[in-house]
């Protein structure tokens, strides 16, 4: 019986395409979250390696492979799919950091739970506000964008060619400042609303001392905090059109700033 090869060209791009969708395993919110089980994790990754390596022209393969340049490709390779998942991990901390503002805002910074992605504590509304916008992210087949980015780099990023240098060094560090605006644009309204209500109660308690403003205030603030969050949800959508939009925009500028 005659054995069954594959050309080592053919190895050689299915092997690059798996370590960039590694990469995005890593970090991307969903691909990494630690709730689905590892060997699904491996089998998707497989899966799509397999779907998308077609893709990737045997001619962009570099001329020759050794043991000096393989372990810089494949770190190279890794890293791309890595910075994808970086941009998209950099959107959903804001949520996260949003409700840990609200949980603080409203009293509810002491009680944690254990999130199932990335099983460490976590405030109630970062929970809460996380997986909202990772329902979100679904409903636009955001999860999507990181495979046709991939798919994408194929014609415009050489392999073993992704490098941090000036311009990629401005996406990252402006993603990284994307977090604290996320957060404070989604928190916002409640941090302004508790702050009002902050300084009523600490009017009411000058004008009436017999009133213990420790036992009325703290309810009526998460009252107020409630009723201000359930406001926001109504615009959160838009908000999160915008977000997602930039999000898009940035993955697919990230193939091409090299």
């Amino acid at each position: 019986m005659t054995p069954f090869l594959f050309p080592t060209a053919e190895i050689a791009r299915f092997i690059i395409v798996l370590l960039r969708i590694s990469g995005i395993m890593i970090l991307a919110p969903l691909f990494s979250s630690q709730s689905i089980p590892v060997p699904i994790r491996i089998a998707f990754g497989l899966v799509a390696t397999f779907v998308l390596a077609p893709s990737l022209p045997l001619q962009a393969l570099p001329a020759e492979l050794n043991l000096g340049n393989i372990p810089a490709l494949f770190l190279s390779e890794i890293l791309f799919g890595f910075v994808l998942g970086l941009a998209a991990a950099c959107v959903f901390a804001g949520f996260q950091f949003a409700g840990q503002v609200v949980s603080f805002q409203l009293g509810f910074s002491i009680i944690n739970v254990i999130d199932p992605q990335t099983e460490v504590e976590s405030s109630v509304f970062s929970f809460f506000q996380n997986y909202v916008g990772l329902l979100f992210f679904l409903l636009i087949n955001g999860h999507h964008w990181f495979l046709l980015a991939v798919n994408e780099s194929f014609t415009s990023l050489p392999i073993g060619g992704f490098q941090i240098q000036g311009p990629m060094a401005e996406y990252l560090i402006r993603l990284s400042a994307d977090l604290l605006v996320i957060g404070l644009r989604i928190a916002g309204p409640v941090i302004a609303v508790s702050v009002i209500a902050d300084i009523v109660m600490g009017l009411i308690g000058r004008a009436a001392p017999q009133i213990n403003i420790l036992i009325v205030g703290m309810p009526l603030k998460t009252l107020i905090g409630f009723g201000c969050l359930s406001f926001t949800f109504y615009f959160l959508p838009r908000y999160l059109e915008g977000i997602y939009s930039a999000l898009y925009k940035t993955l697919f500028s990230l193939v091409h700033t090299i």
